[in-house]
């Protein structure tokens, strides 16, 4: 049995929040924090972190996760990589449909699983992590430019669904484990990433419950002044 918790917030100085989420096809919804026990059989999370301003960026992230949801069986078959680039391709095509839409585009994680198999995967700079015996390990790879010793990150991201101004393929990372009793899969937007350290999520994400860790985490990034959209969806096996 998954317990499973996710929030979504437009943070303090953003007017939209363009980040998208889905548990097994039910989106989060701004000021409606979502919690349930789903079975261990077939389950899947998706975030996705919209780029372009003005709305555009809600519409990339929505339309990405809208992509995926309708490719549900492809998921589960293992087919992830030829699904997500379809989801890429529709984010172009429709950024060319309208010139207000010209740029826009979205980064991507999830997680698949499959009875006690566990498929992550992602595109940008959104993290998935897995909490295990209260050790915290980051499963995602951030597809971000080179950076020089010295320098702050700029926010700049290598790989996103849509987001140039021609179409261009993307290489998701992915991997898979088999999930034990007490593992812990953390989804979540750089809205948390930029305002908490990977010390201060495994402090809340190691000791709370599903319901209370979402809301914690939450807490922590409004404190810290939240400067972006921040979405995370926790899943605890046992």
């Amino acid at each position: 049995m998954f317990h499973i918790a996710a929030t979504t917030l437009v943070g303090l100085v953003r007017e939209v929040n363009e980040d998208s989420a889905s548990v097994n096809g039910q989106r989060l919804i701004e000021g409606r924090p979502f919690e349930a026990r789903i079975a261990l059989d077939q389950i899947f999370a998706l975030v996705a972190d919209g780029m372009g301003g003005h709305a555009r960026g809600e519409i990339a992230s929505d339309t990405s996760l809208r992509e995926l949801e309708n490719r549900t069986e492809r998921l589960f078959e293992n087919d992830i990589i030829p699904a997500i680039r379809a989801a890429n391709r529709a984010v172009y095509d429709l950024a060319a449909s309208n010139p207000v839409y010209r740029g826009m585009g979205s980064t991507l994680v999830g997680v698949v699983i499959n009875e006690k198999k566990c498929t992550w995967f992602n595109v940008g700079d959104s993290r998935a992590y897995l909490c295990r015996s209260g050790k915290l390990l980051q499963l995602s790879k951030d597809h971000v430019p080179p950076m020089v010793r010295g320098m702050s990150r700029s926010h700049a991201i290598s790989q996103s669904l849509g987001g140039a101004a021609y179409y261009t393929e993307i290489f998701p990372s992915t991997g898979s484990f088999n999930i034990t009793p007490g593992d812990r899969i953390l989804l979540c937007s750089d809205g948390l990433t930029d305002v908490l350290s990977d010390q201060q999520i495994e402090g809340v994400v190691s000791l709370e419950e599903p319901g209370p860790c979402v809301t914690k985490l939450a807490e922590l990034v409004v404190a810290g002044g939240a400067p972006d959209n921040a979405t995370l969806v926790l899943l605890a096996f046992g």
